[in-house]
């Protein structure tokens, strides 16, 4: 966390290890949840008691994200940087299941907390006086409404989570130099990082609103090189209409989010100019919630009687697209043959190209 305001950043970084193998064991493990107020939060943002969601979570026991806290960083290599956009209700940490496995290639991945009022709950501290004793100023969420305000309000909401990102490439640049200063309480020195990441090969990303913002923070930051758009949500896009974007990027769907109305929205930015289109691809049996940590957690809940992927197999596709891209325009990490297999084994699961939700394609490709 920067500044003792609400400008500042709150993120989270997932990076390579130089912990052994042996070494990584649960007692070690990070809470999946950091604390009760994200609950609350996640409760406003489905509408339902948070007493529910404690309980569904009591029964599925402790969750913990497979990685160490405040580890030291492996500094065999340079890691390049990924800057994530999380989506409308979400968190930092809801795409840990992405986040952990792209930093287990190599990557210092930075997930973004965004206080525009879009996150399921966040907060910042006002002065070092009350975060000594963690008292909180909390951004609470603000949901989904309609009128002719809500595109106003969803694309300055945009515009904020853009500045984030840009604001977090300038704190990436800081840490790389040994400059940065982290304002929570920690044993853990950021000057760990100087000279460790590799900033000319940054890539953007995010879902949903997160791959929306993802698009604008490309068309209007150039030091990210490479975007990887996970189910993008463009109403807040809709009437920006003179954005251009240079950048290599690729589109990672799920079968049932993308109405056709979002779907000629996003063909804007899959073609270019001079006629070719960036990959789009779309897992099937999927839906909105497999990109994410939710279908691990309290399970996939949207379009419910459809037959799903496994989710882990989900997310292991969506992950392993997004590497062999990465691969292919950076030549990182260096050996992705395991990511071409799993792709290849399960390439009845993938369609090239986008998938309009209808009730018509479900069932079309629904069927075994």
């Amino acid at each position: 966390m920067t500044k003792f305001s609400r400008e500042g950043c709150f993120v989270r970084l997932h990076y390579p290890s130089s912990v052994e193998k042996s070494q990584n064991n649960l007692s070690r493990w990070v809470p999946w949840c950091p604390d009760e107020s994200y609950i609350m939060g996640f409760s406003s943002v489905v509408k339902i008691w948070s007493f529910i969601i404690k309980l569904t979570m009591w029964l599925l026991g402790d969750l913990y994200i497979p990685a160490i806290w405040e580890a030291e960083p492996n500094k065999s290599g340079k890691m390049p940087v990924i800057v994530y956009s999380h989506g409308f209700g979400a968190s930092r940490f809801l795409c840990s299941s992405t986040a952990t496995e792209l930093a287990s290639w190599g990557y210092l991945v930075a997930s973004v907390e965004h206080r525009d009022h879009s996150a399921s709950i966040t907060y910042y501290y006002d002065s070092p006086e009350n975060r000594d004793v963690d008292k909180r100023t909390y951004v609470f969420h603000q949901g989904l409404f309609s009128g002719s305000n809500h595109y106003r309000k969803r694309n300055e909401q945009l515009k904020m989570r853009q500045s984030d990102c840009s604001q977090v490439m300038s704190l990436l640049c800081e840490i790389n130099n040994g400059t940065a200063t982290n304002i929570l309480k920690s044993s853990f020195k950021l000057t760990e990082f100087k000279d460790c990441l590799d900033l000319s090969s940054a890539c953007m990303m995010g879902h949903s609103f997160g791959g929306a913002t993802s698009l604008y923070t490309l068309a209007k930051d150039d030091r990210f090189k490479l975007g990887v758009i996970l189910d993008c949500w463009m109403f807040p896009l809709k009437d920006e209409t003179d954005l251009k974007i240079k950048q290599p990027m690729i589109f990672i769907n799920t079968q049932t989010f993308h109405i056709p109305s979002n779907l000629q929205s996003l063909q804007k930015f899959v073609a270019n100019p001079d006629g070719t289109k960036h990959p789009l691809y779309t897992i099937r049996h999927t839906t909105h919630e497999h990109q994410t940590d939710t279908a691990i957690v309290w399970g996939s809940w949207l379009n419910l009687f459809m037959r799903k992927l496994d989710k882990s197999v989900a997310l292991k596709i969506n992950n392993f697209l997004a590497l062999k891209f990465l691969h292919t325009h950076f030549g990182f990490p260096k050996d992705i043959d395991d990511c071409d297999s799993y792709i290849k084994e399960n390439a009845a699961n993938i369609v090239e190209g986008p998938i309009a939700y209808t009730r018509t394609a479900v069932k079309k490709f629904s069927v075994t």
